[in-house]
């Protein structure tokens, strides 16, 4: 048998052999013999420490439309995010005879374009409890209707408040919305107005 026969058989064998190797590697990957599984579990403990008293507002901007105007004045009407007070304190930890409330103020209409103002003055609020957060609870009040005149929303209004250590007994998270409006002259300047609205929480 010559050099080239020798060295082709050679590589016949080898090539034979790694086909085996695939070949029984397949066989291994699909004959699976057992199953087995994981659970997997976490604990997870109740919070601890203080607690605190917080707000949120359930958005940064809102909008007004035009409603019922007349000949003589021009009304627009919007309403104020739900604004949510959350006590998450002991009860211990809450202080004797302390009350939260939530102040809100407006700053004056600027038109960017035009460089026009509408005062603060000419918005007003009418405050309300979220239905199904407190609606209906004897320690949580709202503030008084402000009208969309002097002063208005340019002085810090009540949006609504209450007793601390009886809200927190209560369930301890409170929403309340207002329905907003902004009342001008007839004859106010057209242009894109935009305010903002400080809501500041207080105990």
């Amino acid at each position: 048998m010559n050099k080239n026969s020798l060295m082709l058989r050679g590589s016949v064998i080898a090539f034979g052999a790694a086909l085996l190797a695939s070949a029984g590697s397949a066989a291994m990957a699909d004959d699976e013999k057992d199953t087995r599984s994981v659970d997997v579990d976490v604990e997870i403990e109740p919070l601890t420490g203080p607690g605190s008293l917080a707000m949120t507002v359930e958005s940064d901007s809102t909008s007004l439309t035009e409603g019922e105007s007349s000949d003589l004045e021009r009304v627009f009407t919007g309403t104020l995010p739900k604004v949510t007070v959350t006590d998450t304190r002991a009860p211990e930890d809450v202080p004797d005879g302390a009350f939260w409330y939530v102040m809100g103020t407006a700053g004056d209409f600027h038109d960017a374009q035009g460089g026009n103002t509408i005062e603060a003055s000419h918005l007003g609020w009418s405050p309300q409890l979220v239905e199904g957060e407190g609606e209906g609870e004897p320690f949580v009040e709202v503030g008084g209707d402000v009208a969309p005149s002097q002063p208005g929303l340019a002085d810090q209004e009540l949006l609504y408040l209450a007793e601390s250590a009886d809200a927190n007994a209560g369930g301890g998270r409170f929403s309340a919305v207002a329905d907003l409006e902004l009342a001008v002259p007839a004859d106010v300047a057209a242009g894109s107005y935009s305010s903002t609205i400080t809501l500041s929480l207080f105990e």
